[in-house]
């Protein structure tokens, strides 16, 4: 082949230029390979990483400078802080140290599945855990002078005030949930009204509206505040419920517009929704076990297994445990010697002589002692100890915490405030406004 001076046979140039890409990418593959945190600072990284780099020791590693490593996770089901710290090749010894010195602070036995925590290490050394402790508050533990520092802290939230209307389609949880909104808004609207309106009756083209707080942290939505007001209209009635803070109490109570409480002495159902009856109060109901004629006095209410069943008024727990053909039952006495009892649970959370709230859970759901199925055998006995029907007798009582006069004016301006804000709420479709924030 005949050479020129000067000039390079093309295909020596095309080899070289290849060489030289080969040897670019494994320059970039090596490098990758051994410093893969430079290239990737957004941590958290998997368990199978980060438990690699903890036990792993090599000379360019120690010689890097000091790396952050953080890993974000939740509890599960099964899981507990000592599992955890174990996977991160903490000993059993240290992590046990780690909960007793918090345990002044915050017991970490007590962690909730579904919770976050995060940990981070620094040069492969335990340097903190924070963990979720509610939407509300976090823990966190530091590693200090051989020691482990714990403190409680508050998150900071975005509280944003939304005024919306929305119309009945189907369900008030379809309908909420179809627009957008959390599942918590609905809890939360029938816990305010289920006193008075019947959610199971409502029909496609009732309506409401609403103004209530939302939160939010780095903005994202976290949790649903203070439902500063709501008119729920069923038909031609409308239901209303003005947000009012006792300054005396220092708690927030709702009112309708006439100043009465809209919380009852009692709950209609001992539950956070409105179930199905299953079998009604009678004097003379064919028991399907025992296959005779017999008063039913009580209302069963089917629900699944496991189902939180409320104490319908405060009282002292008088009775619980097992009741022959009742399983597991439970009973109250009331204000004014009323005494209320919930049978064939499955499962039982209050003892006797305790005293319970309105709402508060005394149980569960369950299919104990002579029943067919899970449900709730609900019972209510007057003053007199007069079996009597809970859905007619308890919406004759009267309603809790009375509006004191000495707020009555208070109260009549916030809710005229409250009231004209509700109606400027236009009637269409799905509304939405966001008129204020506040701290």
């Amino acid at each position: 082949m005949m050479r020129v001076k000067g000039v390079v046979p093309m295909d020596f140039r095309k080899n070289r230029i290849s060489f030289l890409v080969l040897l670019n990418l494994c320059i970039v593959f090596i490098v990758l390979n051994s410093y893969p945190h430079l290239f990737r600072p957004n941590f958290p990284l998997s368990l199978r990483e980060l438990r690699s780099f903890l036990t792993e020791n090599t000379p360019t590693e120690a010689a890097s400078a000091r790396d952050i490593l953080r890993f974000e996770d939740s509890f599960d089901k099964w899981s507990t802080v000592q599992d955890v710290l174990l996977k991160y090749n903490f000993t059993a010894q240290e992590a046990q140290r780690l909960i007793d010195e918090t345990r002044s602070v915050y017991n970490l036995n007590r962690v909730m599945a579904g919770n976050q925590f995060l940990i981070e290490f620094e040069d492969k050394h335990f340097r903190s855990l924070r963990y979720e402790i509610s939407d509300e508050e976090y823990l966190t533990v530091r590693s200090e002078n051989g020691s482990y520092i714990a403190a409680r802290g508050t998150y900071e939230f975005d509280v944003v005030v939304e005024e919306f209307y929305g119309r009945i389609e189907g369900s008030l949880w379809n309908t909420l949930v179809s627009q957008g909104e959390d599942h918590r808004l609905v809890i939360e609207l029938i816990n305010i009204l289920r006193w008075d309106v019947p959610f199971t009756a409502i029909q496609p083209g009732d309506s409401f509206k609403l103004i209530v707080e939302k939160k939010f942290r780095d903005g994202n939505f976290i949790k649903y505040g203070r439902i500063h007001a709501v008119e729920f209209r069923r038909g031609e009635k409308s239901y209303y419920a003005f947000l009012f803070h006792d300054p005396k109490t220092r708690k927030d109570f709702y009112y309708d517009e006439n100043g009465n409480s809209v919380r009852k002495a009692f709950l209609k159902v001992p539950f956070q929704f409105n179930p199905r009856v299953t079998s009604s109060f009678s004097f003379s109901r064919y028991h399907p076990i025992l296959k005779n004629r017999r008063p039913h006095l009580g209302i069963d209410f089917g629900a699944p297994i496991g189902t939180p069943v409320l104490a319908s008024a405060s009282g002292v727990v008088v009775s619980a445990g097992w009741s022959g053909g009742f399983g597991r039952m439970v009973r109250i006495r009331h204000a004014g010697g009323v005494i209320t009892s919930y049978a064939h649970l499955s499962r039982i959370g209050v003892r006797v002589g305790q005293a319970v709230a309105q709402s508060d859970i005394i149980g569960r759901v369950g299919s104990t002692g002579l029943s067919t199925g899970p449900h709730l055998d609900y019972r209510v006995q007057d003053e007199r100890g007069r079996f009597v029907n809970p859905l007619r007798e308890l919406k004759s009582l009267p309603a809790e915490a009375p509006l004191s006069s000495e707020y009555a004016e208070v109260f009549r301006r916030i809710r005229d405030q409250l009231a004209f804000r509700l109606a400027a709420i236009p009637e269409r479709g799905r509304f939405v406004n966001r008129v204020a924030s506040a701290g």
